[in-house]
């Protein structure tokens, strides 16, 4: 039982002509011998299925591998040289009709803060195959849009690119907005709609007020001195209130219990599964707001995703509709934050007939040096990808397939932890019941 956001709310054949390696060694372990036969027979019957046009003649492109795990499930492997040297390329081509589902999952189940090996969520959550997705802080709260089983638990910051995911794993790619319209419907005061403080204190006040929420459990620096943002058991942290930062406290029923203004002392306040929280950097934006009234909250989002089912964040965006678009500025990434530098890389496109892509670039290694943001988008273009984003790298960059990590990680300690993973399960695989709550807020 919680409190969430809706986003259902109504308010808001292988091209190439490259000469692969074909599994040569791993027929060195006899214990192995069924498995591989399988493989080999699957790689014959399904290598036309591969419609990445992957061709090393022309492309600057050596050590092809191809290797066919199940029908619409394709592991490709490749050595692409830049003018920086080797990168070492792992990609999954997935083809989504053949029934696999694909869905973002956090570190722990129940909360925005924590980490975890891509390897361990995948192996917790019982998929075939993750990557890493979301920025995220020290703590492992994600940083900027993420949606799971229709509920935003973070929402879009600094107009970065998103890639969503409906029922049928159909992908959609864009900059999003989230919104909430907040409606305050004003506590009768003997007999009247409008509340005493207003009768008092101003004329011809409307017995309802309208407000917007734009910050989704983030921090509300994100929102600006004018925003209002929105808290709720995802949160899992006390939000230090007054002095500074005015907050409302608003029970399941939507009606307002505590109110701070941010000129009183502080006051740590914590959201449950049975509230939120709203605050603002501006006592201005919540000084219509007072214990007692009714608050109904409903949500639109820009482009219009109530359809679909999960949202991961990144940035910023490579391709669209075929063409490169990179724009880390318009995304609000700093020069300090060295987007643009030659690193590990891990991205995610869709081709032209529909193929989800996952891509990792190894770096910060001698047979492997990563790429910058204009290499990546181009490879991504070479390869037949009209729509793609950029995701965390670095480090975090990391591809697990069947229970083995398939990429070479740059972190010399071991493999990073992070916040989210983006998953894929087999078809027929049924994923274990989300920890998300069932009373919607906004819904439809």
């Amino acid at each position: 039982m919680g409190i969430l956001v809706k986003l259902n709310s109504k308010v808001v054949s292988l091209q190439s002509n490259s000469s692969f390696v074909l599994f040569s060694s791993m027929f060195i372990n006899s214990s192995h011998q069924n498995l591989i036969f399988k493989r080999v027979i699957l790689f014959h019957l399904f290598v036309i299925c591969s419609l990445l046009p992957i061709n090393q003649a022309h492309s600057k492109i050596t050590n092809v591998e191809q290797e066919t795990i199940s029908p619409g499930l394709i592991h490709h492997r490749f050595i692409k040289y830049t003018s920086h040297g080797p990168v070492k390329i792992n990609i999954l081509e997935i083809d989504t009709s053949k029934g696999f589902t694909v869905k973002p999952s956090l570190a722990q189940s129940n909360s925005i803060w924590g980490k975890a090996t891509v390897s361990n969520i995948v192996s917790n959550k019982g998929a075939i195959a993750g990557i890493n997705a979301n920025y995220f802080n020290s703590r492992g709260m994600p940083i900027g849009s993420l949606a799971i089983d229709k509920e935003w638990i973070t929402g879009p910051v600094y107009n970065r690119a998103s890639v969503s995911i409906d029922e049928a794993g159909n992908l959609g790619f864009a900059r999003p907005s989230v919104v909430g319209k907040l409606s305050v419907l004003k506590k009768s005061s003997k007999g009247s709609a409008i509340s005493a403080y207003y009768r008092s204190k101003k004329k011809n006040i409307p017995a309802q007020l309208i407000l917007s929420v734009d910050n989704i459990n983030q921090p509300d620096s994100l929102a600006g001195k004018d925003g209002v943002s929105f808290y709720n058991h995802w949160w899992q942290d006390k939000l230090s209130c007054g002095e500074g930062r005015a907050c409302v406290l608003v029970d399941r029923n939507g009606i307002v219990r505590t109110k701070i203004s941010n000129y009183e002392s502080t006051t740590l306040v914590q959201p449950t599964r049975n509230d939120y929280v709203l605050t603002s950097l501006n006592s201005s934006n919540l000084e219509g707001v007072e214990i007692g009234d009714k608050l109904v909250l409903n949500w639109y989002s820009t482009p219009d995703w109530s359809s679909m089912s999960h949202v991961v964040g990144g940035g910023p965006y490579l391709l669209r509709k075929g063409q490169i678009i990179i724009d880390e500025v318009r995304e609000g990434f700093t020069k300090r934050s060295g987007i643009n530098k030659t690193a590990p890389r891990t991205a995610i496109g869709m081709t032209k007939p529909g193929r989800l892509i996952w891509l990792t670039a190894d770096g910060r290694q001698k047979d492997s040096v990563g790429m910058n943001l204009q290499e990546l988008a181009s490879l991504m273009k070479e390869i037949g990808v009209v729509e793609a984003i950029n995701m965390d790298g670095g480090g975090s960059t990391t591809m697990v397939l069947e229970g083995s990590v398939v990429n070479s990680p740059s972190e010399r300690s071991g493999l990073r932890s992070v916040s989210t993973a983006l998953l894929l399960f087999e078809p027929g695989h049924k994923a274990s019941p989300w920890e998300g709550s069932i009373h919607g807020l906004g819904g439809p």
